[in-house]
């Protein structure tokens, strides 16, 4: 059974041990530590959920704001093996997910590394523009970007 919590510290502790590949080679050629990075997303995010499957973490994800001021939120998920396990339920709950964060934020941008082409597929099919390689960190990373109807 699957179900969604509100996203703990000790959860980012577990998922950063148990990240997909192309997840930690993301957040590695950021330079960032997983556990940093999900620790440090968690604490900017103003909504954080975690996906578990009878117990087993799928994934965290969240959305914080760029800036005090403004309309942009930062969206971010992070997961585990699982995630292609349940396909089709991350499908569903991450548009209906990414729909209500598009009623608090009018704009919703993040990176993607270049190299993680189904997390490309992934955004493009939740309706975010991608943009043209820039560098980052170590890596090329591309612009994700979804703007609220």
């Amino acid at each position: 059974m699957i179900t969604m919590l509100p996203a703990t510290e000790d959860d980012a502790r577990e998922l950063a041990t148990l990240l997909r590949v192309e997840d930690r080679a993301e957040v590695l050629a950021l330079g960032l530590d997983p556990v940093d990075a999900l620790l440090g997303s968690l604490s900017g995010s103003c909504e954080a959920w975690t996906w578990r499957d009878d117990g087993r973490i799928i994934c965290m994800a969240g959305v914080g704001p760029l800036s005090l001021i403004g309309q942009t939120g930062v969206p971010w998920l992070l997961g585990s093996d699982l995630v292609p396990v349940h396909r089709r339920a991350f499908m569903i709950e991450t548009r209906r997910t990414v729909a209500r964060w598009l009623g608090m934020f009018a704009v919703l941008r993040n990176t993607v590394d270049c190299r993680y082409e189904a997390a490309i597929r992934w955004l493009r099919w939740l309706g975010f523009t991608i943009g043209e390689p820039f560098a980052l960190g170590t890596g090329l990373f591309r612009a994700a970007v979804k703007e609220a109807a």
